[in-house]
């Protein structure tokens, strides 16, 4: 019995076994039965998907060279051992047409991959649809003239057209727009330069326009700053990306100094942090310091940047964008042939497009942008968005100016314009005034006052020391100036230091300028309010995105300001048409030019200059000298705690 019952066990063993064997060995074959009718759709149906339909249905078909590239299956051997050539399967054909004799010519191949490529929803750009891309390149690049359509036809006050091809470095056209170009033509021989202004058709090419405005020769330029892919990534991640620029907050009460971090929030939450909340300058956007050890937070003296662009730039960029802005697609120029060109005098021998043949608005608000802002010649720039009135002139920049109190508020940029100014008045500079903070100047007879203040909570590439008792924000200023008189004109220079701000807090900044000069001219019609835009800088090498981002922010700033009444003076072109290398401190030459086109905003109209004392004068706060210097920034002491020092802010707390 035992015997029996282990054998029977055995059996069905082995039967259990084979059984399994079996039904794997079934499984097996459906499955690879199945992939293989699957591929052999797969691959047939592509390759001939749309030959055309006979009128009966059926496809028409040839006899097809042996070196074709396509696939095709092959059914069995015939006795004279011929490969027959199949059509493939349309996709849910289960079976061959009737009367097909087996082949396909080369022809109907071709005109069933066109179909297909005019069907389909993808662009070929080969038979294979294999390609190599790369994003543009300056070194493959084309550029046409377009008209005049001669060289040797460019005549003065001629406006040139240049066709720009994007291509890829394998030579490929670009589909698409959003490079990021930089343009000019200059003379340095000559000191004239005129900027170029480009638009992008959104297909990979572009128009370049350009004005012919002096006789002689010139060199055409053309840079490509960023590819569009690059523009891209400045555009949704670095401007919008999780800034948070810092400050190193000295605190000092007594003798007593300590330092903590600071920080720019925009709709943020902390805790156990001091709260500074400017008066009027911003409402969503706080500025906060970590709690000093032991000071109070109303002893914060002054502000050190801590925050460094590149630094910044770099956290921000992923690993797999970085050859977006580096090697041959950051700052590289295109190769132009004809790129010297001749420009020749006008058919009534004029050198330069006479001015009275322009018919130009007058200078002020919300002037139109034409295809170029105007030319350089003899170190002299020559406005072709407004009829300029005024030059470098002493007698009619007091003429101008006068019973005026001229507040010029910002960086440093906005420092070089006091400055020129306050030397064509001739009422003198320190040396150190280049790293002051606050400067101030007085012409008596005419009753003109010209001062300059920094803004507060800016970001430097050096950690330069802030003395909070010295700066003001801008809407502040704006706000409190009726106290002495309403004949006053405001400049804002809203850009070089605020590119590490969270950029609705920017946008924010700006706003509340606008609404406090919309504010203050209801009481003060007289109050004109001058915005300067930012220009490019090129310093690609450490500043990479820096210039497309300022560019951003002019956008922003006539976004904002359009239709306000503020007098938006674009210095973009003005300063990249200038025939010497571009910094952020432009020569004095530029800046004199800068302040003869500010006079001519100020006043459009000629006037007759007059230099007679008049007995209306404006009352300015009363001072024992023309000139009141803080201490620079190289030698400046941490201030004993005043009230002075917390002017900036509304009020101080802990959070």
């Amino acid at each position: 019995m035992l015997h029996d019952h282990s054998s029977k066990k055995v059996w069905i063993g082995k039967r259990t076994i084979f059984t399994s064997t079996i039904i794997i060995c079934l499984i097996i074959c459906l499955f690879g039965f199945m992939v293989n009718l699957k591929r052999e759709e797969t691959i047939l149906a592509i390759n001939n998907l749309q030959e055309p339909l006979k009128p009966n249905g059926m496809l028409q078909s040839n006899s097809i060279q042996p070196d074709s590239r396509t696939q095709y299956l092959s059914s069995s051997s015939s006795d004279n051992h011929q490969e027959d050539h199949l059509l493939p399967l349309l996709p849910g054909q289960r079976t061959r047409p009737p009367n097909f004799d087996g082949v396909i010519s080369d022809d109907s191949l071709v005109d069933s991959l066109q179909m297909f490529a005019n069907r389909a929803p993808f662009v070929h750009h080969s038979i294979d649809a294999v390609t190599s891309f790369d994003v543009t390149c300056a070194a493959t690049t084309v550029v046409k003239l377009a008209s005049p359509a001669d060289y040797e036809a460019i005549h003065v006050g001629d406006t040139l057209h240049y066709i720009i091809e994007a291509k890829d470095s394998y030579g490929r056209p670009r589909t698409i727009g959003g490079d990021f170009w930089l343009g000019a033509l200059k003379s340095p021989h000559l000191i004239a330069g005129t900027a170029a202004k480009i638009i992008d058709h959104d297909n990979g090419t572009y128009s370049m326009y350009l004005t012919a405005g002096w006789k002689g020769d010139a060199m055409l330029e053309l840079t490509l700053a960023h590819p569009s892919e690059g523009v891209h990534w400045l555009k949704t991640t670095y401007k919008y990306g999780d800034h948070l620029p810092i400050w190193d907050g000295e605190f000092q009460l007594g003798n007593i100094k300590e330092t903590s971090k600071c920080y720019l929030m925009y709709d943020s939450t902390w805790n156990n942090m001091c709260e500074y909340q400017p008066k009027k300058a911003l409402k969503h956007t706080k500025f906060v310091c970590d709690k000093p050890f032991t000071l109070p937070c109303e002893s914060l003296a002054g502000i050190r940047g801590a925050s460094n662009f590149p630094v910044e730039f770099s956290r921000l960029l992923p690993t797999e964008k970085r050859v977006l802005f580096s090697g041959e697609h950051l700052y590289k120029n295109v190769a132009i042939p004809h790129g010297f060109i001749n420009i020749k005098e006008r058919t009534d021998n004029q050198f330069t497009i006479p001015k009275d043949t322009l018919q130009l608005p007058l200078c002020g608000p919300d002037l139109p942008s034409p295809l170029s802002d105007g030319y350089w010649y003899n170190g002299q720039w020559n406005s072709l968005v407004c009829d300029t009135k005024q030059t470098y002139n002493k007698a009619s920049a007091i003429q101008c100016l006068e019973h005026t109190n001229v507040v010029f508020t910002g960086d440093s940029t906005t420092r070089q314009w006091f400055a020129s100014l306050a030397k064509l008045l001739d009422v003198g500079l320190p040396e150190d005034h280049d790293r002051s903070f606050f400067l101030e100047r007085t012409l008596a007879a005419p009753d003109i006052n010209i001062s300059f203040v920094f803004h507060p909570l800016s970001t430097h590439p050096k950690p330069i020391f802030v003395n909070m008792s010295q700066v003001r924000f801008e809407v502040d200023i704006i706000l409190d100036s009726p106290r002495y008189t309403c004949n006053n004109v405001i400049v804002v220079s809203p850009w070089a230091h605020f590119i590490m701000w969270p950029w609705d807090a920017y946008v924010e900044w700006l706003t509340h300028i606008r609404d406090a000069m919309i504010e203050v001219k209801r009481q003060c019609p007289e109050l004109k309010v001058v915005i300067k835009s930012p220009h490019a800088v090129n310093k690609q090498t450490t500043m990479k995105g820096r210039d497309f981002m300022f560019k951003e922010m002019m956008h922003a700033m006539r976004e904002v300001f359009q239709g306000s009444g503020v007098m938006f003076i674009d210095i973009w072109d003005m300063d990249y048409a200038y025939p010497a290398p571009m910094e952020l401190h432009m020569p004095d030459e530029v800046i004199n030019q800068e302040i003869a086109l500010f006079l001519s905003y100020l006043c459009p109209e000629n006037m007759q200059l007059s230099l007679t004392p008049t007995s209306e004068n404006i009352h300015l706060p009363p001072t024992s000298e023309n000139i009141h210097l803080p201490p620079t920034t190289e030698n400046t002491q941490l201030p004993q705690t005043s009230e002075e020092q917390m002017q900036l802010f509304k009020n101080v707390k802990v959070e």
